[in-house]
């Protein structure tokens, strides 16, 4: 049978196969890191030219670790906060072709939502099915007002994997406040982004060069982000080379990432993992 048709998308939303394509990778792994069951099955769905964004077997391990740990870091995160608050409201933002609300399967009293562009909704209702409390959401997240038909009292947590490097600036700053605004109290779980990682990405990664999506600029200052928004306070952040399932790594990788760990100046380099949090309530204890 044809596989679903890809024709058409944008270079933003291409960028969901990129880390698709990792997951799967790394599924397919003797040893894998995620282990995401899902990926797989949703990749080979798809009538996807997977050669435009296959890079070269080292370039591959790479992404292979960058996706993975970001997405344990986060599911673990996620997990933690819907143990202290099961009926919370989870937004997956930018959530592409990810499994993470079917890997985590929330309690039945939270109302998780998969957000996205249209079009990667309309392609992401033919791999997954909605349930009692996992909803998918079409919607431009630059857009004013699909917010406004969330409950605002229920905390939140916000799940940004990745999403940073896809909006400008101004824009991302302004869903940050409308977050903000709109909820209570809560967490967001940004992937740290460097002006350093920006240039690489625009100019040493083939995937990103292959299908033209802009990157943004990074930022080099996690507290960066509370200048932005002082509503919000930085209560976390986990270095990928201090992540544990760097043992689960290859030996060289293993070898790098105690280098850096070695050396504050190279450390500094890796922002990893950033959890905020906002609201003055027991809702946004850390």
């Amino acid at each position: 049978m044809p596989g679903i048709s890809t024709a058409g998308l944008s270079g933003i939303e291409e960028t969901s196969f990129v880390t698709l394509h990792a997951r799967a990778v790394d599924a397919n792994a003797d040893r894998p890191i995620l282990g995401d069951p899902y990926a797989q099955k949703i990749a080979q769905a798809f009538d996807y030219d997977w050669r435009r964004i296959q890079p070269s077997p080292k370039l591959e391990q790479k992404e292979r670790l960058n996706v993975t740990i970001r997405a344990i870091h986060f599911d673990r995160w996620v997990r933690r906060f819907l143990t202290r608050h099961p009926s919370a409201i989870v937004l997956d933002l930018g959530c592409g072709l990810d499994s993470r609300g079917y890997r985590i399967g929330p309690p039945p009293e939270s109302d998780w939502y998969d957000v996205d562009l249209p079009t990667m909704i309309a392609l992401r209702a033919q791999v997954y099915q909605q349930t009692a409390n996992i909803h998918m959401l079409p919607t431009s997240l630059n857009n004013d007002g699909w917010l406004e038909t969330l409950p605002s009292h229920r905390p939140v947590v916000a799940v940004m994997d990745g999403l940073y490097p896809w909006m400008t600036k101004p824009t991302f700053i302004q869903l940050l406040r409308r977050i903000t605004t709109h909820f209570e109290a809560g967490e967001i779980l940004l992937l740290g982004f460097s002006k350093l990682s920006s240039r690489m990405m625009r100019t040493v990664v083939p995937a990103i060069k292959t299908i033209g999506a802009p990157v943004n600029e990074g930022f080099d200052n996690p507290h960066e982000v509370e200048r932005w928004n002082p509503r919000l306070k930085l209560a976390e952040q986990e270095r990928f080379i201090s992540s544990p399932e760097v043992a689960k790594m290859p030996r060289g990788e293993q070898i790098r990432c105690a280098i850096m760990r070695a050396i504050p100046g190279l450390a500094r380099m890796d922002k990893g993992m950033l959890r905020y949090t906002f609201g003055h309530s027991s809702e946004a204890a850390t």
